[in-house]
């Protein structure tokens, strides 16, 4: 037991109820065995891109900076992760919200151009997230599930050359509600042809926790910088990194 009195249990989830928050360097069983969905066994893991898989988060902030800079307005770093990572919330809820009258069109237009310019040339795999690909492969079906746009989705696949190790890769084309809502990960199971219960989830965000719950699937959270302050009560479990999962952890769900 560590000194604050919560559990480190890599090697197997702990069945007592920690507190809501993920602690860094930790791995965290986050549900009580009263509330957490009976899952079988898992055959489907199903990965977000932006945060999880791909360390894309702070090209999305620079390129709203860029943009927002040449329409002489300042986005620091907070605002970007409660508004666009913790709420899910997008560009036209950002200008309705602060009242701005920049034309939506040209701002989505400039921002894809500078996005896709960093991610071609900087981006890079989150830590972790090849040697989990590694291990999963051929054990597992594995699929993506994001809410960014499909030109953005393969735009980083392509780029970190995963797109061929996905057998579903689902973008917010395929959803008609964006995460919290459960509808992208259900596209997964259905495209996939399984059950809800054989699916786990994993996500660096609250919003996507949430999700994945609703769906009716297991989720285990990987915050990164931008989400460490995120409510992930509603997780199966807490890692503290990629490197965390492996097909044993996934066999003890």
């Amino acid at each position: 037991m560590n000194p604050a009195g919560w559990p480190t249990i890599y090697g197997g989830f702990h069945p007592r109820r920690v507190g809501p928050r993920a602690r860094s360097g930790r791995t965290e069983r986050v549900t009580s065995d009263a509330e957490t969905p009976k899952y079988t066994m898992i055959t489907t893991v199903i990965f977000d891109l932006d945060g999880l898989l791909a360390d894309t988060e702070s090209l999305h902030i620079e390129s709203y900076r860029r943009v927002f800079a040449s329409h002489g307005r300042v986005l620091d770093e907070l605002e970007y992760a409660d508004h666009w990572i913790r709420n899910g919330r997008g560009i036209a809820d950002y200008i309705t919200l602060k009242k701005l009258t920049w034309d939506i069109d040209t701002i989505r237009r400039q921002k894809t151009a500078c996005y896709h310019h960093l991610v071609e040339t900087t981006v890079r795999p989150m830590p972790g997230a090849l040697a989990l690909l590694d291990r999963l492969d051929g054990h597992k079906k594995l699929a993506v599930a994001s809410s960014s746009y499909r030109r953005d989705v393969y735009c980083v696949l392509d780029a970190l050359k995963l797109t061929e190790r996905f057998e579903v890769i689902a973008a917010k084309e395929d959803a008609a509600r964006l995460k919290p809502a459960p509808d992208v990960f259900l596209f997964v199971a259905e495209r996939l042809g399984v059950e809800p219960a054989e699916c786990l989830v994993l996500e660096d965000a609250e919003k996507g926790v949430r999700a994945a719950r609703a769906a009716g699937m297991a989720c285990i959270a990987v915050p990164d910088r931008f989400t460490r302050d995120n409510d992930f009560s509603l997780a199966t479990g807490v890692v503290s990194s990629l490197d965390d999962i492996t097909p044993e952890l996934l066999e003890s769900l």
